[in-house]
Order: structure tokens, then C-alpha cells, then sequence
């Protein structure tokens, strides 16, 4: 297993769920210089991915007090974080994020998630639950590393 910096985003980005690849594709596009995809390859196919940003992008609009806060605080935000639905149930989830922690092992991270059902699977990766933030009918919960 090898976790790289994928330099053509569009191997990426054509993995993910068609409802999510546009606006992507738009984020990326506007953002590619503060954000860098790391994928976990196995065999020279991609078994897990997502992106890792410096900087607040469109979508961190709604709650962007709190991502300068944990930007000025010097955390990267992990965001789309993906697993190949034939590569699911595997922990190549785990493998990417592991895998991402060690290359800087001083660095911190933040994301969110709209899936309740992800906090188990964060905290068990040692990130800690810091608060549900509510906007509208959204509601995503916000993890440390």
C-alpha cells in the first residue's frame, strides 16, 4: 500500500459519486492551489482517497468562523474522503487516514461530516468530537486531530 499526492485530479474526482463530482470539480478548480489529493494505491489502483486543504473554500462558507479558527490555528481540513465502493469493508478508509497521519506526524487536522453514523469511525481513528455545528436543515459535526 503506497499513499501518494495524485497529481491529475480528474482520476480522482471521476471515482466519486456523480452528484458530488461537479461541484467538486468547481471547488477544486478554484482551490487547487492550498488543496492536494492523496490516494492509497494499491497494484497502481486507487483503494481509498480525499483531499487536504490549507485554506477555506465555497463550501465552508455556512460555518467559515469556525475554519479560520482551526486554519489560524495551523489544522488542515481533510474533506471527501472516498473508498471505491468495490474497495468497501476492507479499512483502506482507515489505511488512507493512518497512512496520512504518519507522513507528518505533528501536524493537525480538522473535517466534518453530515453522517452521524461516521463519528464512531473518526473517534476510533483518534480524532476527537468537538461540536455539531447547525445551519438551516444542515447539521455537520466537527473533529480534532
Amino acid at each position: 500500500m503506497t499513499l501518494k499526492i495524485l497529481k491529475n485530479e480528474s482520476i480522482f474526482i471521476d471515482l466519486l459519486p456523480l452528484e458530488w463530482q461537479e461541484g467538486i470539480q468547481s471547488i477544486w478548480k478554484k482551490n487547487k492551489e492550498h488543496a492536494l489529493i492523496y490516494v492509497l494505491e494499491q497494484d497502481d489502483e486507487i483503494c481509498a482517497g480525499g483531499i487536504v486543504f490549507s485554506a477555506l473554500t465555497p463550501e465552508m462558507e455556512v460555518y467559515k468562523e469556525e475554519a479560520r479558527y482551526w486554519f489560524l490555528k495551523g489544522y488542515l481540513y481533510i474533506g471527501y474522503v472516498w473508498v471505491p465502493e468495490d474497495k468497501r469493508n476492507k479499512s483502506y478508509g482507515s489505511l488512507w487516514l493512518k497512512n496520512l497521519l504518519l507522513m507528518n506526524p505533528k501536524q493537525h487536522y480538522w473535517l466534518t461530516t453530515e453522517e452521524q453514523q461516521l463519528r464512531y469511525f473518526y473517534e476510533k481513528e483518534g480524532f476527537t468530537y468537538v461540536k455539531t455545528m447547525k445551519y438551516q436543515d444542515l447539521e455537520e459535526e466537527l473533529f480534532v486531530y
